[in-house]
């Protein structure tokens, strides 16, 4: 009887432990600086949130809107992060409104030059709202396949309604020279 409590308490403390190294993988402090953090985090919001009011992609830049961005910023973390050569790989979570607590996940793929500037910036897939436990759970799994070069496909809306990711779909696509979702539905009514 004691050797089945004393393995039981031993396979839970192996949980444990290979929970928390886990969570070390993919540690934004094992990364990143928090200085480097914090700069990508204040660039990327100007391209990941809406825009700011009386904005448009042309001004968003303009310090008259950073009061917008700067409180988009404090709503914004890394929750995981993988950093191979010059490219870093982040999952961010961010505050979503909505009417009880819950946030979204934008997985991206970032470059940094000698200036701190991004150079490169992609979004790779962004979650549905959800609890943030959900995220931090989802996210990891959809990120540890994203950094793996596995298929996201089969996450997507069209099979797994709103669980893992809303876009990239039959409709979402992320411009990388633009730096900003297409709508194909609304840039085929445009065309006409």
């Amino acid at each position: 009887m004691k050797f089945k409590i004393l393995a039981f308490y031993l396979s839970v403390i192996g949980l444990i432990i290979a929970c928390a190294a886990e969570d070390k993988k993919y540690s934004p402090s094992d990364c990143l600086p928090i200085d480097k953090q914090n700069q990508i985090l204040r660039q990327m919001v100007r391209y990941a949130n809406k825009l700011a009011p009386e904005a448009s992609h042309k001004t968003k830049f303009n310090s008259e809107f950073n009061w917008y961005y700067d409180r988009a910023f404090n709503e914004s973390k890394i929750l995981f992060c993988f950093k191979e050569n010059d490219t870093c790989q982040l999952l961010v979570a961010r505050k979503a409104r909505s009417v009880t607590p819950m946030e979204e996940g934008i997985a991206i793929k970032v470059k940094l030059n000698q200036q701190d500037s991004l150079v490169y910036y992609e979004e790779v897939f962004r979650m549905w709202k959800m609890p943030a436990d959900s995220l931090v759970k989802r996210g990891r799994y959809l990120f540890a396949r994203m950094i793996n070069k596995e298929d996201l496909t089969i996450y997507y809306s069209k099979f797994q309604k709103d669980r893992f990711i809303e876009f990239p779909d039959q409709r979402f696509s992320f411009d990388v020279s633009k730096r900003r979702w297409r709508d194909s539905e609304l840039d085929t009514l445009r065309l006409k």
